[in-house]
């Protein structure tokens, strides 16, 4: 893995939680600016699925089946709460992204965790 690009990735979903909270204290649905961001971190973890894939197949440790689940699962949080978000356009429903946004700093913490441990 990248640890460089994890810690980018983490901070990155933190700061956009905080954007996102902005945005529910102010009754804001998502918009267009919001949008591209969170598309712009869903590139850096395709990125980084990629890269641990990568590394799998190339033999590089062996963390097993739960780092190949945390990898792909990872990708599915985002879009979800996304789509929820936009398809609701309520305050409850663009506070789910905030959930989303610290799920995925969680879930790429225990990926960087779990490789380490392998």
């Amino acid at each position: 893995m990248i640890d460089p690009l994890q810690t980018v990735l983490i901070v990155a979903s933190l700061v956009l939680a905080l954007v996102t909270g902005v945005y529910v204290a102010l009754d804001r649905s998502p918009d267009r600016v919001l949008v591209a961001l969170l598309a712009l971190l869903e590139a850096g973890l395709v990125v980084q699925a990629v890269v641990g894939i990568g590394q799998l197949i190339g033999g590089s440790g062996d963390p097993g089946i739960t780092f190949v689940g945390y990898l792909l699962a990872v990708l599915v949080i985002l879009p979800l709460g996304l789509l929820w978000s936009l398809g609701e356009r309520s305050r409850g429903a663009t506070a789910v992204l905030i959930v989303a946004l610290l799920t995925v700093a969680f879930l790429v913490l225990r990926l960087e965790q779990i490789h380490a441990a392998a």
